[in-house]
């Protein structure tokens, strides 16, 4: 096997290489995160499989297309939801074929997420692989999780997860996997920004054509602060307007209050404000004052 070739089975993204000969589309390779994908072996892929795949896929393989959304069936008769990109690739002298990289995205755990949206305010969703390496994550609570620059693919979501915690997640998430189903827990954080977090989590497995479940969809409906009377008001700022999606712009333009004013306090320049200002934010953020500031300024 060429080094190239190595290299196409060795990536998680599935792909597949269709060919064009003679008028006729038919499946010339694929690596193993597709066959895996779609459950179907090669040689099977290549035959019967092959041709109805090369009909959705198909469009021009001269063309460079991106496809935001299509269905495929498995070996299962499971209705996948793929985003693919085609790529032309370069043409061999003496070749008559014409070839093209089929890129594909399992928009299964996305799916999931956009249920758990229709029930109820989503904090934080994402998603992670088998080692649990994070591959997708959005919304207000990341900016008080994760450093703005830090590279995720890199972390393990059990580094964010208290040490006495890990294993019964561990535990669960093994058990969602086994049964297929998802699986609802309260868990604490490590210190994140120098406060440990209590999540309120659903997860849910994500299996392929073969039963492999690789990827974890999760989110995130509420969380607190733990031991909340020793943390600094400028947190208690940051964590009610993650849990209210707001940013330090839309609150100042909510309430009237400067900009200038609202960042000062989240950086904690200004640990006592003036009651007004306290009220105001208060009212916006639907708590009380206390919640956040023990004390204001007259």
């Amino acid at each position: 096997m060429k080094v190239h070739q190595q290299i196409f089975q060795m990536l998680d993204q599935p792909m597949v290489v269709l060919q064009e000969k003679n008028g006729e589309i038919s499946v010339e390779d694929a690596n193993f995160a597709f066959l895996d994908l779609i459950g179907y072996t090669l040689p099977r892929l290549k035959a019967k499989e092959g041709k109805e795949l090369a009909e959705r896929f198909h469009i021009d393989l001269s063309k460079r297309i991106l496809k935001s959304e299509i269905r495929l069936k498995t070996k299962a008769r499971v209705q996948l939801r793929l985003r693919i990109e085609q790529l032309p690739l370069p043409e061999s002298p003496g070749d008559d074929c014409r070839r093209a990289l089929i890129i594909a995205e399992d928009l299964t755990a996305y799916s999931w997420i956009e249920q758990q949206l229709e029930r109820g305010k989503v904090l934080m969703s994402g998603v992670v692989d088998k080692h649990l390496h994070i591959r997708f994550l959005r919304d207000s609570l990341a900016p008080l999780m994760f450093e703005p620059d830090q590279t995720l693919e890199d972390e393990t979501l059990l580094q964010f997860i208290a040490e006495n915690d890990r294993e019964r997640l561990l535990q669960l998430m093994n058990e969602a996997c086994e049964h297929y189903e998802e699986r609802s827990l309260t868990i604490h954080t490590s210190k994140l920004s120098g406060v440990e977090l209590e999540l309120e989590l659903t997860f849910s497995p994500i299996r392929n054509g073969v039963g492999k479940c690789n990827v974890m969809a999760f989110v995130i409906w509420d969380f607190r602060p733990v031991g909340e009377d020793e943390i600094d008001p400028s947190m208690k700022l940051k964590i009610w307007m993650a849990k209210r999606d707001m940013t330090a712009g839309q609150l100042s333009e909510a309430t009237g209050i400067s900009l200038q004013t609202i960042s000062k306090l989240r950086n904690g320049k200004i640990n006592k404000p003036q009651r007004l200002t306290a009220e105001l934010i208060a009212s916006e953020l639907g708590i009380e004052t206390s919640a956040i500031w023990p004390a204001t300024r007259k």
